[in-house]
């Protein structure tokens, strides 16, 4: 038996073609236990190659090898059909018997190999597009937004302008590629332009960045925009926190009452949101500002004469409701802003859109703050922060309760007997103690003498 030719193929599918079944040729059988390539022509006009064989049992199987086409564009020509059977042949005589499971397994350990590699150039990929530094940090800024976080307009702030700003090349640096001398260099410049505390600050909003990044790998409620950035480790936690809390020292300015009265005097000549605004802080016992601004209009109660706070401060994950008694003097402060409002989201609101922002109100008492000092009845300078903690210095000496004070100022309320304890609302402490309060501010802007202090106690029942 001859090989078969290209003219043997054309007239076998023009047989099959005509005839309407199939027609076999077979090359010649130079030895046995070899295999062979076969040709099917089939009715449709066309033709196949297959390696014919028989596997370790015996029996007989032909391999397909691919279409014929004579010249070599659409299919295989019978010399490129041939090689393809001489390398069968080949592993075939090598002792792979069950030639199909054998190319069946050679082609799964191919797919697994080009699965792995597609794999890692898409893991390659995603290294190499990952979240820069800056994207970090803008998430991070976006995670506190949506937990309704009032550090958040302090964070955007002072990652802009120390990190962004300041260092362009390093915040499109990836965040996985960040090290702890990276941060090292950045908080050097703060300290060596004499901001240790603005320092501080940023390391610890760092600190926490890449904590939250970090912990967003594969948890489906971190926000959105702090997942991908394939960290694996914290590097500002590596830089060393202890020299940097010499610049965290608490203040301890406090304001006498010859100050508080000048500074009461010098407020009442202002006008405008920002002077209701401080004055309501101060009747409510020296709330924080941040907290204060973001005050809605549905956040007052003026038949209830109350105020809902919300005190987001903290790592808590929901903010703490915090409800004041309004006093008579608190109830008109409150009702002009009620009425400049005009419907706004925002109940101290200076655009309408957003809360009138911190930095107004400490403006308006470091203004203040400048015409005392001129005046000589200011001491030494102070600002808006001295305020709230003027408030409870005057409040303790008036014997209102440390339980009482917290309640009031929304501090030191976390504790394992304030969380699962002490469940009383206060409501009628902090009511009494407002009222003694503002009957106070009132007798130091007339400058009387104080009574005697009697320690305040709940009413005889």
């Amino acid at each position: 038996m001859a090989d078969m030719t290209d003219r043997q193929i054309k007239r076998a599918i023009g047989e099959a073609k005509r005839s309407g079944g199939e027609v076999w040729l077979t090359d010649a059988q130079k030895q046995r236990g070899v295999g062979r390539l076969r040709l099917r022509a089939n009715e449709t006009g066309g033709g196949a190659f297959y390696f014919r064989y028989s596997d370790s049992s015996g029996k007989r199987d032909s391999l397909p090898i691919g279409t014929y086409d004579d010249k070599g564009g659409a299919g295989l020509t019978l010399k490129s059909a041939r090689e393809k059977a001489d390398k069968l042949s080949k592993v075939y005589q090598a002792g792979k018997r069950d030639l199909r499971a054998h190319l069946e397994h050679e082609s799964a350990e191919d797919r697994a190999r080009m699965e792995a590699a597609a794999r890692a150039r898409t893991e390659a990929e995603r290294q190499a597009t990952a979240g820069t530094l800056h994207k970090l940090l803008d998430g991070y800024v976006a995670h506190l937004k949506r937990q309704g976080k009032q550090s958040e307009p302090d964070v955007r702030s002072i990652f802009r302008r120390n990190v962004v700003d300041a260092f362009p090349h390093l915040a499109q640096v990836r965040a996985a590629d960040i090290t702890h001398r990276d941060l090292s260099a950045v908080l050097a410049k703060l300290i060596d332009a004499g901001k240790g505390r603005t320092a501080g600050k940023l390391r610890a909003y760092l600190r926490a960045a890449f904590a939250e990044a970090l912990a967003a790998e594969g948890e489906p409620t971190a926000h959105p925009d702090l997942h991908g950035f394939n960290l694996t480790a914290n590097p500002a936690a590596l830089v060393p926190a202890k020299k940097l809390s010499a610049f965290n020292r608490a203040r301890e300015r406090t304001l006498n009452e010859t100050e508080m009265r000048a500074f009461l005097a010098a407020l009442e000549k202002q006008s405008g949101i920002a002077r209701d605004a401080i004055l309501l802080s101060l009747y409510l016992g020296g709330q924080r500002s941040a907290q204060l601004v973001r005050l809605k209009p549905g956040d007052v109660d003026l038949g209830a004469r109350e105020v809902t706070l919300l005190d987001g401060k903290g790592a808590r994950q929901n903010p703490r409701v915090h409800r004041l008694p309004l006093t008579d003097r608190a109830v008109q402060v409150v009702g002009r802003l009620l009425d400049a409002n005009g419907g706004k989201p925002f109940l101290i609101t200076l655009n309408g859109k957003v809360p009138v922002r911190t930095e107004t109100l400490s403006a308006t008492v470091t203004d203040i703050c400048a015409a005392m000092l001129k005046d000589r009845t200011a001491r030494e300078p102070f600002e808006l922060r001295d305020l709230r903690r003027t408030c409870e210095t005057m409040l303790a000496r008036m014997g209102i309760s440390k339980d009482v004070r917290a309640h009031i100022l929304s501090h030191g309320l976390g504790g394992v007997q304030a969380r699962h304890y002490d469940r009383h609302n206060y409501a009628d402490e902090k009511r009494r103690a407002l009222e003694s309060w503002d009957a106070e501010l009132e007798r130091i802007k007339g400058g009387k003498t104080a009574d005697k202090v009697v320690p305040m106690r709940k009413a005889a029942k």
